[in-house]
């Protein structure tokens, strides 16, 4: 059974001597290109471990690790990656799962009051700490799976990256709301969809606005003592 097999032990066709090595949209599409079928199986294993509600944090770290693996090309098994990511930290995880899904929670719960829907004013607030709460953890989860910091200085770098880097982290949140809404919006019909691709391809795309950033300003400048994982 080739499910799980790791991607690596594929031969690639190679890299010219002279070639330039890629950026942006272009290396975008080429690791996105090569790791397709791991996200697609990379979103269905996610899904049955994240069901159970304590298990969120735990799975949506594992998540992260994984796509984290393929944008900095590390060699990746997304079976094994996504177990031992799961097990380790656990608590914190937790911990960040719940607030996680509270926010969430309270969202929608605030999106469904009549008084919200009748004001642009208060619509327009609720928005806007949507989109702050989604790049707090957009890029939180990114280095809870693939830094070795304390927590303050990962909370603490959670508020302040995506928000001094917006030209990468607002389109990156933007793709997987549309990818979410879409499935939401579509359900049941979107159910194949919901099944292999919204969360690991959400991920990936975070994963790689993410790591650009913290590649920059965090391992680069150290400025918080953070290695990579």
């Amino acid at each position: 059974m080739t499910l799980f097999r790791p991607s690596y032990l594929k031969e690639g066709p190679g890299i010219e001597k002279d070639a330039k090595p890629k950026e942006g949209l272009a290396l975008f599409f080429e690791i996105l290109g090569r790791e397709f079928w791991q996200v697609l199986k990379l979103n269905l294993l996610f899904l049955a471990c994240a069901l159970p509600l304590f298990t969120f944090g735990a799975a949506r770290c594992a998540l992260s690790r994984c796509t984290m693996n393929m944008v900095r090309d590390k060699p990746n098994d997304v079976w094994a990656d996504f177990r031992r990511q799961f097990k380790q930290d656990f608590g914190r995880n937790l911990g960040f799962g719940l607030a996680e899904l509270f926010c969430i929670g309270v969202l929608l719960l605030v999106c469904g009051a009549p008084a919200v829907r009748q004001s642009p004013l208060l619509l327009g607030a609720v928005l806007m700490g949507a989109v702050f709460g989604g790049l707090f953890f957009g890029y939180l989860w990114p280095m809870a799976s693939s830094m070795e910091l304390p927590t303050r200085a990962m909370v603490k770098n959670a508020l302040i990256l995506p928000l001094a880097c917006l030209q990468h982290s607002l389109p990156a949140l933007a793709v997987g709301a549309v990818l979410l809404g879409l499935s939401l919006w579509l359900f049941p019909l979107s159910l194949p969809l919901v099944l292999f691709i919204p969360f690991g391809l959400s991920s990936f795309v975070m994963s790689f606005a993410a790591w650009s950033d913290i590649k920059r300003l965090i391992v680069r400048k150290n400025n918080n003592g953070g290695n990579e994982t």
